[in-house]
């Protein structure tokens, strides 16, 4: 009876061992195929240093340096909400690239242009607000700072 029971129970555990293994392998490309997806396409958001359409390329400076990015033929360019074209892009225009790295490349697949008046009026506004209410409240004038003391001669 004994020797029954300790049968069934490996069976059983032997079974389940099998059926992990097989659910295992399953679960892993999933998991590979979200995260293939997830790093396949990125973004770079920065300004325009140039713009190259014969050899379809952008040089963008964003917070970790320059980057040069190749334009595939099919990527979708736009200025708000208007469709342009790579030699429509000025440099020091705002820019956000969606790309992909190909070959060790970053090939763009999208480029959306910031409204660059938009942005202009924005700053000029924020300057004009911090202007007056820095003006009336002026500030007192440093007391000069102590000279140190001497250092005594020596000997």
């Amino acid at each position: 009876m004994k020797l029954a029971r300790m049968m069934v129970v490996a069976l059983a555990a032997t079974a389940f061992l099998f059926a992990q293994e097989a659910a295992a392998p399953a679960a892993a490309p999933a998991k590979a195929e979200k995260a293939a997806k997830k790093g396949a396409e990125k973004k770079i958001v920065g300004t325009v240093v140039s713009v190259d359409a014969i050899a379809n390329t952008i040089i963008v400076k964003a917070k970790k340096g320059e980057d040069t990015v190749s334009v595939e033929a099919g990527a979708k360019i736009i200025s708000g909400k208007k469709d342009i074209t790579l030699g429509d892009i000025k440099a020091d225009e705002s820019v956000t690239i969606t790309f992909k790295t190909a070959d060790g490349k970053k090939v763009a697949t999208h480029i959306s242009v910031a409204a660059a008046a938009k942005a202009g009026k924005k700053k000029a506004d924020k300057a004009a607000a911090a202007e007056p209410a820095a003006a009336p409240a002026a500030a007192p004038a440093a007391a000069p700072a102590a000279e140190p003391a001497a250092a005594p001669a020596a000997k």
